[in-house]
């Protein structure tokens, strides 16, 4: 059991990243303390090397100023008074037979009688005489003097030891608590860091368990993770709008399907028990086609809108000329509007283009003019104005029908809604709801303004992209104005 939970910890990242940073943390103080040990060594061992190089420039100074009695007397004093450092001094002939001898007490484990069978040192190296029972190393320089003798000087290295010795047992004191402090830091820094996917994992857990409204709380401090939970929370707002579309849908579906089904049904019954009249036959068989279709319009009207309710509906962008289009759309309803004796007008400057999906926007227009012309009494008119404002495009449908009140205006984007004065026209309901759905599928908005019996005003913001960087055509600025 244990070793199944240290080999699942063995694989998080969290340990990991914790046994690395301990591992990089632990390395780079162990270098770090190296470092500082060489160098620490590096400076003592000059020091003490310029110390023995002064002192034998000084004696060989002193040995040509008042020759080797002088020395021996000065040296005496010296060793009186204590004003010098330990060193040890030897003054040879020509042949290397020491003359003068002065070497501390403390130095006497140091076997010197050596020296009279070493050559001479070259300027700037050291001859080394280890201690016969120590570590300890005597450093000696030496020159050569005016009269042919040898003068040597050199210096312990006891003390430059017993200095890192004691550094040496400082750093394993400090490293022991470097060590856990690493090993912490490891862990805190790998928990920290780490905290924003352990969010992400819960709330990974939370929506598995049913919870959709779980997110990943976000830092905002802008780096990689943040990233990432602002991506996933991102994501997990389009599915859940895509979630509640499609239950809206079906709910609309299942709700609004009752009637033409049941009509169908109807009608097919009256005809199985009537006579078996082919003319008869031939009229229930009609109606049901008729009512086929309407089911058929409705359920393709529900996909549209919430296709482009959830993101998913596929626009096919391409420049559109804006009063082109309008013109279109009109002549579509110009026989309807013609036999209600209802005037429609353009006003729009020639060559306005957009990048929208042609299909989708006529689909906007004929709705808009649909409603516009179904609910205006005859002798009425419609006015259909497009114009250029601030990169967007703006077209305005506005009727003198019968209007709505502030009620049925704040419900008429809804889907199937139809008002009290509505009902006698035929129609699904959908009409302005599939409107709003691809306005905002172009990243448009469309408002809508009604005063009761006085109409109603209908007015569409699209982003523009015009050819060439205008609304309109260099060198055509009129106002095309259709009635």
């Amino acid at each position: 059991m244990f070793l199944k939970a240290l080999d699942l910890l063995r694989k998080t990242i969290s340990f990991r990243l914790a046994l690395w940073y301990s591992a990089c943390f632990i390395l780079s103080t162990t270098l770090l303390f190296a470092l500082a040990y060489f160098l620490l060594a590096s400076t003592l061992q000059q020091h003490d090397r310029d110390d023995v190089e002064q002192r034998l420039h000084q004696l060989a100074a002193q040995y040509q100023a008042s020759d080797l009695a002088g020395l021996k007397k000065e040296l005496a004093l010296e060793t009186r008074l204590r004003k010098s450092k330990p060193f040890f001094i030897r003054i040879a002939g020509p042949r290397n037979t020491t003359v003068f001898l002065q070497i501390p007490d403390q130095w006497a484990a140091f076997d010197v009688s050596r020296l009279e069978r070493a050559p001479l040192a070259a300027p700037g190296d050291l001859i080394r005489v280890p201690a016969q029972d120590d570590e300890a190393v005597l450093e000696i320089a030496g020159t050569r003097l005016p009269d042919g003798g040898i003068l040597q000087v050199g210096k312990s290295t006891e003390q430059r030891d017993s200095v890192l010795e004691s550094f040496g047992r400082i750093v394993a004191g400090v490293m022991v608590p470097m060590v856990v402090v690493g090993v912490f830091g490891g862990v805190f820094l790998a928990r920290r860091s780490l905290r924003p996917v352990r969010q992400l994992i819960q709330a990974v857990h939370a929506i598995e368990a049913g919870a959709m409204e779980a997110r990943v709380p976000v830092r905002e401090t802008g780096d990689e993770l943040d990233e990432l939970g602002k991506l996933f929370n991102r994501m997990l707002n389009k599915i859940a709008t895509l979630i509640q579309g499609m239950r809206n849908a079906l709910d609309n579906v299942a709700h609004d399907l009752r009637t033409p089904v049941a009509r169908i049904r109807g009608i097919a019954e009256i005809a199985l028990r009537s006579e078996r009249d082919p003319d008869s036959c031939r009229e229930a068989l009609a109606d049901c086609v008729e009512e086929s279709d309407q089911l058929l319009q409705m359920l393709n009207t529900l996909m549209d809108i919430s296709e482009a309710e959830t993101g998913t509906l596929k626009l096919h962008l391409e420049p559109v000329d804006i009063p082109t289009l309008l013109a279109d759309a009109v002549d579509l309803y110009q026989l309807v509007a013609e036999e209600k004796a209802i005037a429609v007008s353009i006003v729009a400057p020639p060559h306005m283009w957009l990048t929208a999906d042609r299909n989708r926007l006529r689909q906007v227009m004929g709705n808009l003019l649909d409603n516009a012309i179904k609910y205006t009494p005859a002798g009425g008119r419609v006015e259909v104005e497009a114009y250029a404002s601030q990169n967007t495009m703006v077209i305005r449908v506005a009727d003198t029908g019968i209007g709505m009140t502030p009620d049925e205006l704040s419900k008429s984007w809804d889907r199937l809604f139809r008002g009290d004065r509505s009902r006698s026209q035929r129609g699904l309901g959908l009409g302005l709801s599939l409107v709003k759905a691809v306005v905002e599928a172009h990243q448009g908005r469309v408002t809508a303004s009604s005063n009761l019996g006085a109409g109603s005003v209908f007015t569409v913001t699209l982003p523009v992209a015009f050819p060439g960087g205008s609304p309109f055509p260099p060198n055509d600025q009129s106002t095309l104005t259709r009635t």
